[in-house]
């Protein structure tokens, strides 16, 4: 039977807490974790990597502290085990089909998407009853056409409008997830505004333009050098054709380079927004100070660490990453949090998660 989490007495002494995550792991220390899941899912030819997942969640989320208090990872190797061994197989029976017997069969596209709002609503249960604080699971419980329309039509009609309605498909998605999540017997509630969106949309904006313009005039400057070096100025090659050219090549880079960056920037504003519009129990409120500049700086001074090193330092940029998400969210607390009580929720569908994990998607669970 349903319970209901107990309400803090209204009190005049009760007061507001600001409580800040935090994160205590440590790039040393995960990389022992990460090098020993490498290589033993190397040598098990993949089979490791549900057990890595698990080992890798569970320290992330083992060091995840919230008033003094760490999270926890549940889910079990085997159900990921099995649950990448179901979405494998379906994706391979898949291209067989469309790729060795008939091209027909990429009409299988038209019941996938009918199916996606089914197959998102039972990741996001998966992912979160999987997770608890203080002993307590988050739970999560979605409806087929709150899905359809939030995560299928909206964001093809935003990709339409060529972004200009990404705002509404964030506000959608944000609000989606937020109304349907639980921490036990109490519930979440997201009401982004979407006057907030649109600002981040046009920060954003105005974001893509400066990285096109600054990249697009190093690589400028780089190919014109290159031009002037090669002696090419003193054949019968057009100079002024060849820099026209140089300009197009380098525009074409940076704008490229700026809408790649410019997503991420969006996403972090995103973030802030659903964060900030969220209360926990009808009281409890949520603040995320993520930088959007300084978040896409990490992502691409992580990249560029990971590259140059062959990988190696892929621990050092997972936890950085990690630990700049926890330090700048804070959950003002209007009361104790021990009140909280855990109720029976579905368990979700761990196929589900393991095909999105696979194929890199993330709905923020």
């Amino acid at each position: 039977m349903d319970s209901i989490a107990a309400k803090q007495p209204d009190s005049p002494a009760a007061t507001t807490r600001d409580l800040g995550f935090s994160f205590t792991g440590n790039a040393r220390e995960y990389f022992g974790i990460w090098i020993v899941n490498l290589l033993l899912s190397i040598i098990t030819i993949g089979i490791y990597t549900a057990w890595a997942k698990v080992r890798r969640l569970r320290y992330f989320y083992g060091n995840t502290w919230l008033d003094g208090h760490n999270f926890e990872y549940h889910a079990q190797p085997k159900q990921i085990l099995i649950g990448r061994l179901i979405v494998f197989g379906f994706l391979a029976l898949i291209n067989v089909l469309v790729n060795f017997v008939s091209p027909l069969f990429a009409l299988i596209f038209i019941p996938y998407l009918l199916a996606l709002p089914w197959l998102i609503n039972k990741s996001m249960a998966f992912n979160a009853r999987m997770t608890s604080y203080r002993n307590v699971r988050l739970n999560f419980r979605g409806s087929y056409w709150g899905a359809l329309l939030t995560f299928v039509l909206m964001p093809m009609v935003a990709s339409i409008s060529l972004g200009l309605l990404a705002p509404i498909a964030s506000r959608m998605s944000s609000n989606y997830i937020g109304k349907h999540l639980g921490y036990g017997a109490a519930r979440f509630g997201t009401d982004v505004k979407l006057g907030t969106l649109y600002r981040n949309l046009g920060a954003t904006f105005l974001f893509g333009v400066s990285v096109t313009l600054v990249v697009a005039g190093v690589a400028a400057a780089i190919g014109y050098g290159f031009f002037e070096l090669s002696g090419k100025a003193a054949l019968s090659i057009d100079p002024g054709r060849e820099l026209v050219s140089i300009l197009v090549v380098a525009g074409v880079v940076g704008l490229y380079l700026a809408l790649f960056l410019a997503a991420f920037f969006y996403l972090a504003g995103v973030r802030n927004a659903a964060f900030n519009a969220t209360r926990l129990d009808g009281q409890h409120e949520f603040k995320s100070t993520l930088g959007r500049g300084r978040y896409v700086w990490i992502l691409v001074s992580n990249l560029v660490a990971s590259i140059v090193t062959i990988g190696m330092l892929r621990p050092w940029a997972a936890i950085r990453t990690w630990r700049y998400l926890a330090g700048s969210t804070t959950l003002v607390a209007a009361g104790a949090l021990d009140h909280f009580v855990d109720e029976a929720a579905p368990k979700g569908n761990v196929a589900s998660a393991e095909f999105f994990d696979i194929e890199g998607i993330d709905f923020g669970l």
